[in-house]
């Protein structure tokens, strides 16, 4: 009889720990993954087989990256794209990405070529329609796949520890496809990352991707670039709205994709009246344009309804931005603006705003927490529970702080990105 591997054993172990850790799955839903990898199994051998990548190959020509989901995740995924590029400069990087963000990183050089995508279970929050047969996505969407496939790319990665993006890693026909496999389908892949417990954010488990090929990554989140029309457009745009250019400015962003995210628009109405009375600054009330925000009737509070690229540049003006656990919290740390952000149903361990400056409130002591888009509730206590006081403690911590700081000029900022464009070229 042949001894167990240790190794092997120890792999096994590390990934059962971190299935519990990272993803809280239970036994039930483990057992439908598992389910789910019988038939993928049984498929297999219908679809043409996949190339191998020969050893004069070892540095990849083409690397295909999936994050197809939304605004927030694309966000996180950055840092992992600067050190991709970083890491393999003469690779060609492919984003394979939610069709309605591909223009999100445009011009920073991290991405040689966007391919927009429309996954059909990550189009809905209805669990029945995630996985509907009759949605017209899954056209379009195999469609996509096979046009990828014939590309053969030399490497697909993906930090999401999910089965099915595993299964676009192989159907995506390249030679070697890097992924973790503690959220099923680890047998898809050719490089089976061993998850690091001791780094529980998103981030850093995209981060960790790299640390397995034994490069050597750079958590700094910043250098992320808008261009000089922008910040210019920006500056305009505040100047017609009466305010000054030295102007202690603070964001308010309401909104958030997912219902349960949102805390509500009179809890931080509450919260800028009493930032108003207590100090000089100006409040940006965002909203986006497709879902307004009333901004409340406030002396220097300004309503904010803008295209993305502009939202940015203004959004890069703000000394501090309040909002939810939301996209417009991940956009603020690439921004390098601080945060205040409300915290519900996730784990700030994994999604909470990057950074020495980001602060969180939340009730820490739910213990239905994370449970992501969907409340076992007939509300999220978590969020409800949540007073405008709590908050404004939080920002009045930071104001003193801030305001110590030099503001960071239209002309700093984009000294600094031209430098370091200079640096990466």
């Amino acid at each position: 009889m042949v001894a167990p591997d240790p190794g092997l054993a120890n792999a096994s172990q590390m990934e059962t720990a971190g299935r519990a850790t990272f993803l809280r799955m239970t036994p039930r839903k483990w057992q439908l993954v598992r389910a789910f990898e019988s038939i993928i199994r049984l498929l297999l051998p219908l679809v043409p087989p996949l190339r191998i990548l020969e050893k004069s190959e070892a540095l990849p020509s083409s690397i295909l990256v999936v994050e197809y989901w939304n605004l927030g995740d694309l966000a996180i995924v950055v840092p992992f794209l600067k050190n991709l590029r970083r890491s393999y400069p003469q690779a060609r990087i492919s984003l394979l990405v939610n069709a309605g963000l591909a223009s999100f990183l445009e011009g920073q050089g991290l991405v040689d070529e966007f391919i927009p995508v429309r996954v059909p279970w990550a189009q809905h929050f209805s669990r029945r329609k995630k996985y509907s047969p009759f949605s017209g996505h899954w056209i379009s969407f195999a469609r996509t796949i096979l046009g990828i496939r014939k590309r053969k790319f030399d490497w697909a990665i993906s930090g999401r520890m999910d089965v099915r993006d595993n299964l676009l890693l192989w159907l995506s026909g390249a030679a070697r496809r890097i992924g973790y496999g503690l959220g099923g389908g680890g047998f898809l892949l050719t490089d089976r990352v061993a998850p690091d417990l001791s780094r529980p954010h998103r981030a850093d488990i995209w981060l960790h991707v790299l640390d397995a090929l034994g490069k050597l990554t750079d958590r700094d989140l910043s250098g992320f670039q808008i261009n000089e029309g922008e910040l210019v457009a920006a500056r305009s745009f505040l100047r017609e709205r009466g305010i000054a250019e030295d102007a202690f400015l603070i964001g308010v962003h309401p909104g958030a994709r997912i219902a349960v995210r949102r805390w509500g628009d009179g809890r931080f109405a509450e919260v800028a009246r009493h930032i108003l009375g207590e100090s000089d600054a100006h409040i940006l009330w965002f909203s986006d344009p497709g879902n307004p925000s009333a901004a409340p009737p406030l002396e220097r509070c300004h309503p904010v309804s803008l295209e993305f690229r502009s939202f940015l540049a203004v959004l890069s003006r703000c000394r501090l931005l309040i909002c939810n656990d939301s996209g417009p919290m991940h956009l603020a740390n690439l921004l390098g603006v601080p945060v205040v952000a409300v915290f519900g149903p996730t784990k700030p361990e994994w999604f909470g705003p990057r950074g020495s400056q980001g602060r969180i409130v939340i009730r820490p002591e739910f213990w239905c927490r994370p449970c992501f888009d969907y409340c076992i509730f007939d509300e999220p206590h978590c969020l409800r529970t949540i007073t405008p006081g709590q908050v404004i403690a939080s920002v009045r911590e930071a104001i003193p702080e801030l305001r110590a700081e030099p503001s960071l000029t239209i002309e700093s900022y984009v000294a600094g990105a031209a430098g370091e464009g200079r640096e990466n070229g």
